[in-house]
């Protein structure tokens, strides 16, 4: 039994995210299975590959089909073995955060080599988290802001709660949504949107 059932609350943007119509994406930190289960549900995928270091969680993932490829990878260990623009859509899902800022950038650079579009979340403060699932990558180590990946040519979006002086306020969120999403720095999690892939 897992220790954490949380589920992702921007789930709908994420998804608003991934294209109608594509025929692969990679979901690079695929945990449980969360973003292939969509694809399969909302989307009519070809192909689709999930990455995890956990290999419970990759086993799981096998267990249920989510993806037609599900294998273990250390998202450090890179280059990935994988062709430039070899897939229409990356996802990594709060991944980012579980790694040093240097290897989360190597990771994403690795996301923009792969797949010509990028979708990417990260919280947008910083909260300790242990590891749980007896899974140690689950412990947050960096921190990551809008400007990170508007600089790197991503569209920014705000989908978690209102943040203000570092705390969360979540009994205004719902109404203020509108704001937070077009001004990301005052949400407690963003999404990260690029398209282009690999020149």
């Amino acid at each position: 039994m897992a220790d954490v059932t949380w589920t992702h609350p921007a789930l709908p943007s994420i998804l608003d995210a991934i294209p109608l119509s594509f025929e692969s994406l990679i979901d690079l930190g695929c945990g449980r299975g969360i973003i292939g289960a969509l694809c399969r549900i909302y989307r009519d995928p070809t192909y689709l590959v999930g990455l995890d270091s956990h290999g419970p969680s990759v086993e799981f993932c096998r267990s249920h089909g989510f993806y037609d490829e599900c294998m273990v990878q250390d998202l450090r260990d890179l280059p990935l073995q994988f062709r430039n623009n070899e897939f229409e859509v990356a996802t990594c899902i709060e991944v980012v955060e579980h790694l040093a800022r240097e290897a989360g950038e190597r990771l994403i650079g690795e996301i923009e080599r792969i797949a010509r579009v990028s979708v990417i979340t990260t919280p947008n403060i910083f909260s300790e988290q242990p590891e749980y699932d007896e899974n140690p990558d689950q412990q947050h180590i960096s921190r990551w802001f809008p400007r990170d990946f508007r600089l790197r040519g991503y569209r920014v979006y705000g989908v978690g709660d209102m943040v203000f002086a570092g705390r969360t306020i979540r009994y205004l969120s719902r109404g203020l949504a509108p704001v937070t999403k077009r001004v990301p720095a005052l949400s407690s999690l963003l999404l990260c949107v690029k398209e282009g892939g690999h020149a």
